[in-house]
C-alpha cells in the first residue's frame, strides 16, 4: 500500500507509525505543518508559521488546498491524519477517501469544550472520516457523544515495543531513591504539582532523586520553580531522549510519576510498567483504565500536592511489598493489551479493508 500520514513530523508517536509501516514494506510518506526526516519514508514540508501546543492553530485549515495539491502528486491508497484538530480537519478540508482520523487526547476531551467553533470543525472533519481511531475507551465515548457514529470508531491503544521497553536488567541505585517523570513541559502535564510535591517528601527521602525527561514551553519556569523549592541537587534534567535511553533511566528508577490533567492513552505509563518501574499518576480515565490503585500502582487526585507526597513517601517505606504485587500484574497487562506490534496489525488490517488491498 501507498500509505500518506498528515501530521506532525515532530511527534514520537507519528516517527513510530511511519518507521513500522515502512518497516513492513508499504511505501509511506508523511505531510506535515513541520520539518521532518525519517528513514524509509518520503516527508513533504508545508511552511504555516509557528503551531502552538496550546492551540488556535486555525490558520492551518487555510492550507488545505496545498495539502490536496501533494495528494494530487502522492496518489495515496489511504490518508491517516494524525490529531483531530489541526491535521484531522485539514484533511477532511481535501475531500480524500478513505480517510482515517486518529484522536491524540486534548483535541477531543479539552478543545471542545473550549470553543464552540472547534466542537463543530470537529463534527464535520469526523463526518468526512472513514474510520476514526481512540487511543482509549473514554476517548471514544466523548467522540460518540459529540455524535460520531460508534461504528465508525475503534479503541486502539498505541503499545510499547517490548524489545525495548522491557524489566530485564533492572538496576536500582543502592544509594538513591530515583523518581522518573518522561512528561513534556507543557501547562497540561502539571509539573509544578510534582515539583511541589517532590519537595514536601524530600524532607523524609533524604536520598531522593527526580529525573526529568521531556522539554518545552515550561521549562524555565519549571526550572525557576526548583530553584525556589532548594531542588537543584536533587533534579537531573535529560531533555529529549531516544526510547532506549528512556527506557534504561527507567528500569534505574523505583518510582514513575506522571500527573497530568488529562490524558488520551497515557503511553508513558505503559512504557514505565513495562520496565518494571512502581507507577503513581493521577486518578483520570487515561490512568485508571491501566491501575488500580493500591494494587499495582497509586492513583491521586489531580492537585492534590500533600496527597502525592504521602504517596511517595509511602512507596519508599513499603517498595518491596509495593512490587510484590505490581511487578507480575503490570507484566500481565501490558502482555494483554499494551503491545505495539499487535495494536498496529489490526490497523494494518483495517487499511486492507479500507482500500480492498492484500
Amino acid at each position: 500500500m501507498r500509505i500518506c500520514y498528515f501530521a506532525d513530523g515532530e511527534s514520537i508517536h507519528v516517527v513510530r507509525w511511519c518507521r513500522h509501516f515502512a518497516s513492513l514494506g508499504h511505501e509511506v510518506h508523511l505531510i506535515s505543518f513541520k520539518k521532518a526526516e525519517i528513514e524509509n519514508v518520503q516527508t513533504h514540508f508545508i511552511s504555516s508559521g509557528n503551531i502552538a501546543v496550546s492551540g488556535g492553530n486555525w490558520k492551518v485549515l487555510l492550507k488545505f488546498r496545498e495539502v490536496k495539491k501533494l495528494l494530487k502528486k502522492i496518489r495515496p491508497d489511504i490518508l491517516h491524519a494524525h490529531y483531530a484538530t489541526s491535521y484531522g480537519i485539514t484533511g477532511a478540508l481535501c475531500g480524500f477517501h478513505p480517510y482515517v482520523i486518529t484522536a491524540l487526547g486534548s483535541d477531543v476531551l479539552i478543545s471542545p469544550k473550549q470553543s464552540l467553533i472547534y466542537k463543530l470543525l470537529l463534527k464535520f472533519a469526523f463526518s468526512r472520516a472513514d474510520w476514526i481511531t481512540a487511543m482509549a475507551d473514554h476517548m471514544k465515548k466523548a467522540m460518540v457523544e459529540m455524535g460520531v457514529p460508534a461504528a465508525k470508531t475503534d479503541t486502539v491503544p498505541f503499545g510499547i515495543d517490548p524489545e525495548v521497553f522491557n524489566d530485564r536488567g533492572r538496576n536500582l541505585p543502592a544509594d538513591k531513591f530515583v523518581i522518573t517523570s518522561t512528561r513534556n513541559f507543557e501547562p497540561v502535564y502539571n509539573i509544578p504539582h510534582l515539583i511541589n510535591a517532590v519537595a514536601i517528601a524530600k524532607e523524609k527521602i533524604p536520598n531522593l532523586q527526580l529525573n526529568m525527561i521531556g522539554a518545552g514551553s515550561l521549562k524555565p519556569e519549571i526550572e525557576a520553580l526548583i530553584s525556589q523549592k532548594g531542588l537543584d541537587a536533587q533534579v537531573r534534567f535529560f531533555g529529549k531522549v531516544p526510547q532506549p535511553v528512556i527506557a534504561e533511566t527507567l528500569r534505574a528508577s523505583q518510582l514513575f510519576i506522571s500527573v497530568s490533567l488529562s490524558d488520551g492513552n497515557n503511553i508513558s505509563l505503559n512504557e514505565a510498567m513495562a520496565c518494571g518501574t512502581f507507577c503513581i499518576a493521577t486518578e483520570i480515565p487515561a490512568n485508571t483504565q491501566w491501575i488500580e490503585n493500591g494494587k499495582n500502582g497509586f492513583l491521586v487526585q489531580i492537585n492534590d500536592v500533600k496527597g502525592l507526597a504521602e504517596k511517595i513517601v509511602n512507596s519508599y517505606l513499603h517498595y518491596e511489598e509495593l512490587q510484590q504485587r505490581a511487578l507480575p500484574l503490570n507484566k500481565r497487562i501490558i502482555a494483554e493489551r499494551g503491545i505495539w506490534s499487535a495494536n498496529m496489525l489490526a490497523v494494518e488490517k483495517k487499511y486492507k479493508s479500507l482500500t480492498g488491498k492484500k
